[in-house]
Order: structure tokens, then sequence, then C-alpha cells
């Protein structure tokens, strides 16, 4: 909303919104809370009002968003604790770190399609128009980033697979975007959430290829089937279909350890690693040289390009998700 000086005749909004405040209303207790000063006096004029029940502004709290104690004093007038509050707006600082930092969760509202400014991303959902948001909130969100390390963690993955998994959820997800600004469809948030937990149950599995089967099966238990699916088709020989699985498969297979090497470097780092199977690692690497050029093509650079791109992420966790526990064990990184 913007206050245009000197108009006093009724505010003009976008189209769909009193339709989803509406489908909103019945379900969920629907708060305004704002930086600036308009308060209910302009939804009033924008015939919007009655929909909310409580309108805050940061001069009224005396402080402002991205700090904790707004979004936790904004809930204090609902009657809300942030585990059952959801924020959404279009500033990502503001609204989806800040809600993020102080326990809600975070829905993106991204109009234009803007990159993410994160490179492991926080927000729990992103949209582009306000009518998806009834149909979005009635379905269960992917686990964020700090659920998904909490998962990983209770399945006992070793510091190292952790750390080999952020880099390829890094990679992954810049893939994602770099593909949907050239129109591809798919979904940012799902390869990254896929790309985090892959290797959930490396440690536990027999044989390399085991994993992924035993990995789809727990986030299936846990009521994400698409992020199973990414688990089962990212192994040695499996066949990707969707975007997100093929990215995360393409992630995996150039990322050694926590550094991005290339496909040659890892298939030839496997071999060692899995000697009794070499021959086997060794004839998926003319698959995985087509998949990159697919990649690279969708991408609209040479593959040699997007490499060195690629090379230059910093896949360090943001500053403010900290981890909860102790350092992980050491063990065997990922396949």
């Amino acid at each position: 909303m913007r206050e245009l000086p000197g108009f006093e005749g009724p505010m003009a909004g976008e189209p769909p919104v009193e339709e989803v405040l509406r489908a909103l209303q019945g379900s969920c207790t629907i708060a305004v809370a704002t930086n600036g000063d308009l308060g209910v006096e302009a939804l009033a004029r924008a015939g919007l009002d009655r929909y909310a029940s409580v309108v805050l502004t940061a001069r009224g709290l005396g402080v402002a968003k991205p700090e904790r104690a707004f979004f936790h004093a904004a809930l204090a007038r609902v009657g809300s604790s942030p585990p059952e509050a959801v924020m959404v707006g279009d500033s990502y600082g503001s609204d989806v770190v800040g809600a993020k930092g102080a326990g809600l969760k975070a829905v993106w509202f991204n109009p234009s399609r803007a990159r993410c400014p994160l490179v492991h991303p926080v927000h729990d959902a992103e949209i582009r128009t306000l009518g998806e948001l009834p149909d979005l909130l009635a379905r269960p969100f992917l686990p964020d980033l700090g659920e998904s390390l909490r998962i990983l963690r209770e399945h006992g993955v070793p510091e190292n697979i952790v750390r080999h998994s952020l880099a390829v959820a890094a990679v992954a997800h810049h893939l994602a975007l770099r593909l949907r600004e050239r129109g591809a469809a798919l979904d940012p948030l799902l390869v990254h959430r896929g790309a985090l937990l892959h290797d959930l149950d490396k440690v536990s599995s027999e044989k390399p290829a085991d994993h992924g089967v035993k990995a789809g099966r727990i986030l299936r238990e846990l009521g994400w089937p698409e992020l199973a699916a990414i688990a089962e088709r990212h192994v040695l020989g499996a066949h990707p279909e969707t975007w997100e699985e093929k990215l995360v498969h393409y992630a995996d297979k150039i990322v050694e350890e926590g550094e991005v090497v290339g496909l040659e470097a890892r298939v030839t780092a496997l071999s060692c690693r899995y000697n009794s199977q070499g021959d086997q690692i060794a004839r998926a690497l003319p698959a995985l040289l087509a998949l990159q050029e697919e990649v690279a093509a969708a991408a609209g650079v040479a593959a040699e390009e997007l490499l060195g791109e690629l090379r230059e992420l910093d896949a360090d966790l943001p500053p403010f998700v900290a981890p909860e526990e102790p350092p992980y064990d050491r063990g065997e990184e990922g396949t």
C-alpha cells in the first residue's frame, strides 16, 4: 500500500486481495504489522479493515522489523506464539529474515521473481501472487533450514557429510535460480531442501546406492514425498526426471566434500573410495556429462563458465543460523 500525497479518495488494491483475505478470515487470525505509518484508517479506505483483527505499526510498538521484539510484540497483541504464526511479506531482510529470527514461519511474497539474496534460503515458501496464499497455508511446509539440520543430526549424519550437503544445496539452489530466470518451471526452495537432505541416511546404508532408497523412505514417513523422490534419484545410475531431481543429482556429482571440483575429479574420487565398484562408477560419467550440458544449456552458458561461477559460491550458513549442538562426529562423505 502507498500513500499518495494530496490524494484523499479511496485506496485501490490488487484485485484478489479482498478475496484472499475473505478466504483466510475463517481459518486464521489476520494481523497487519508494518514499519510504515499506514494504519487502520488506510485499510478502511481500501475497504480491508474488516479482515484485520489487529493493525500494528513500528511507531505504535516502539520497535521496527526486523527486530525480534517487533514480532513478539505483535504476537502478544494477537495472542499467538511464534510457531503458530506465519509472516507474509515482500522484504527479504525485514519480513523473512526478521520473522525467522523470531521463530515464525515466513512466506516470501515475490511478485517480480527476484533472486533470493541468500545462498541458503531461510524462507518457508515463496508466492508470486497473493491468490496463492490460501492453498499454500492449507498444505504442510517443507522443513526450514534449522529443521533440516536437526533432521540430519537426529539421524546421526557426520559433520563432513553435512558440509558436503550444504555445499550441494548451495550449488543446486544457485542453479535453480539461474534456470528459473531463463524460464524453467521449478521450485528453488524444493531444490535446496532436497539437496540438503539427499544424504540423510548415508551412514546407515550398507551399499553406496542404498542410501537413496532409505533416505526416500524416511522422508516419505516424515510427509515430504517430493523430497523423497529427490533423495532416491540422486545416486549414481538413477534417472532423475524433474528439474529439481536433475539439479540435485548434478550438484552432488560435482561437489567433493565441501568443494566444487567438477565431474571428472568427483568420479575419480568416488572410484577410489569405492574401488570395488570403480568400473560401475566410471561408466556413469558419459550420462553425467550429458546432464551437465543439459543444465548449462538451460542456464544459457558454457559448462566451464558455469562451473567457474559455482566455484565462487560461499556455502557457509547465514550467520544467524547457528548449529544448536556440538560438532558432528566425522565419518565417510556422501555419494
